[in-house]
């Protein structure tokens, strides 16, 4: 990384937030980063403009994370800005005009680098990882077993468990760093996959079970609406992970979920596995994220929606 961050002192103002949908990486990187500033800086403001996911909280000092308002803060010295492709995608608010220097670091392939400085390693496992060598390297603060936490949960969910080809040798490297540093691995195992609901379940099985099969068994869909949470009374945060019931399965390619949200909006997930570009598919839709993970975010109804998608997959597939 050869950009220089800024010297950091005990009055300077520091905005930190990540993108909304919050997932393992995005929490565990603002947290992470956040008290690692807070040992240099007595004003650091870690924002998520979002609800927080059940499954994280157990991560450590959440209740430092809060809902970003703009009556209550003039201007900020230096905005962090952690796991967003682009400046949109943190929600509707003026945080970068609020901001003297805005900080930028991701791994997205799809990152438009908005920032002041941009710390943008699309080789990196997850943004968690280059966390790491911001706090450890860039800032020369001494990682203890909370930060750990927070980026070993980062890393071990982006990586799908170190499954994933995004994770390298230096992935493990900075892993074995934080495992001798205290992390817990049986805990954080069971806060994020041994803990499921009975009626996140049950929904699983539903999802399963109304499974959508296209173009000779190469692309697998999956569609939520609030009707369909509302009667099995889960959220949005525990779709997530089923995707990836749908991408696992022989010969698919790539699969998809679409969760329409109240406000006539379609959430769209892609998962590929293989050669299959997902990224060029999200930024079909104004979206993006990684070659075999990717998303956006599209007006309109589920059945628009779907016919849209389908009609480009087959173009692509």
């Amino acid at each position: 990384m050869s950009n220089t961050l800024p010297v950091i002192q005990s009055d300077t103002s520091i905005a930190i937030i990540a993108h909304v949908n919050p997932d393992g990486d995005s929490l565990g990187s603002i947290l992470a980063l956040g008290l690692a500033l807070r040992k240099k800086s007595n004003n650091v403001n870690i924002f998520l403009n979002d609800e927080l996911p059940g499954r994280f909280s157990f991560l450590p000092e959440v209740h430092l994370l809060k809902k970003y308002n703009s009556n209550e803060f003039d201007k900020f010295d230096l905005c962090f800005i952690l796991d967003c492709g682009d400046e949109r995608r943190f929600g509707d608010i003026d945080l970068i005009e609020k901001s003297r220097l805005v900080i930028n670091i991701d791994h997205h392939i799809s990152n438009n680098s908005y920032g002041d400085i941009n710390i943008v390693e699309t080789e990196a496992s997850s943004t968690c990882e280059i966390v790491y060598s911001v706090i450890t390297k860039h800032l020369s603060i001494e990682i203890n077993d909370a930060i750990a936490t927070c980026l070993y949960t980062g890393m071990v969910t982006d990586t799908g468990n170190f499954r994933y080809d995004n994770t390298s040798p230096h992935t493990h490297r900075v892993v074995a760093e934080l495992l001798e540093l205290g992390v817990d691995i049986q805990e954080i195992t069971f806060q994020l996959y041994q803990n499921n609901s009975l009626k996140s379940t049950k929904f699983l099985g539903y999802i399963l079970n109304h499974l959508q099969v296209f173009f000779d068994g190469k692309v697998t869909l999956i569609e939520v609406n609030q009707e369909l949470l509302n009667q099995f009374n889960v959220k949005y945060d525990e779709v997530e992970g089923m995707i990836n019931y749908a991408r696992d399965i022989e010969g698919v390619e790539v699969a998809v979920i679409l969760k329409e949200t109240a406000d006539n909006e379609v959430k769209l997930s892609f998962r590929s596995k293989k050669d299959f570009d997902v990224n060029q598919l999200a930024k079909e839709f104004g979206g993006g994220g990684h070659r075999k993970a990717s998303g956006a975010t599209v007006t309109g109804n589920i059945k628009e929606v779907k016919n849209q998608l389908l009609d480009k997959l087959q173009k692509m597939i």
